[in-house]
C-alpha cells in the first residue's frame, strides 16, 4: 500500500526532495526520472504529503494562507508504520499542529518535528546547510 500514499502533485526535482536524498548519503540527480525518486522514498520509507488538501493563496505568501482545509490522513496512519512526521517550515509545521496534531497524534502515536524550509525563499539556508540538518533527522 505504500506507493499509494505519495502526492502525485509533488515536484521531484525541488530542495526538499534533493535535501532529504543528500541526507541519506545518496547522489542526488537532477535528471533523475520520478520512477526513481519515488524508488528512493520507498527503499527509505519516506512519505511526502501535504498538510493542507486546499486553501487560498496569494502567490507563494505563505503569510496569505486563508481558508485552510487539512488533508486526511487516517487511511495513510491506518496503513502505514509511520511515527514520525517532520514538516518543511514554520508554516507547515504551525498548520500541522493547529489542523493535525490533536486528531493524529495521540492515536497513532506519532511525534512531530519542525525541519527547515527547503523553499528557495528560505535563501538563508544553504542546500549543504539543508543536507546537515535533515542528516540529523532522517539517518
Amino acid at each position: 500500500m505504500l506507493p499509494a500514499i505519495f502526492g502525485e502533485k509533488l515536484t521531484y526535482t525541488n530542495r526538499g526532495f534533493l535535501t532529504t536524498q543528500a541526507a541519506r548519503q545518496e547522489r542526488a540527480d537532477l535528471a533523475a526520472a520520478i520512477k526513481e525518486r519515488r524508488d528512493f522514498l520507498i527503499r527509505h520509507h519516506i512519505a511526502l504529503w501535504d498538510v493542507l488538501a486546499s486553501c487560498e493563496i496569494e502567490g507563494a505568501a505563505d503569510a496569505s494562507i486563508k481558508n485552510a482545509t487539512p488533508n486526511d490522513f487516517t487511511e495513510i496512519f491506518e496503513q502505514s508504520r509511520i511515527r514520525r512526521v517532520f514538516c518543511t517550515g514554520k508554516t507547515a509545521f504551525a498548520l500541522w499542529q493547529k489542523h493535525c496534531a490533536d486528531t493524529y497524534e495521540e492515536r497513532f502515536n506519532l511525534t512531530s518535528q519542525c525541519l527547515p524550509s527547503t523553499s528557495p525563499a528560505n535563501a538563508a539556508w544553504s542546500l549543504e546547510k539543508l543536507i546537515e540538518a535533515y542528516s540529523v533527522y532522517i539517518l
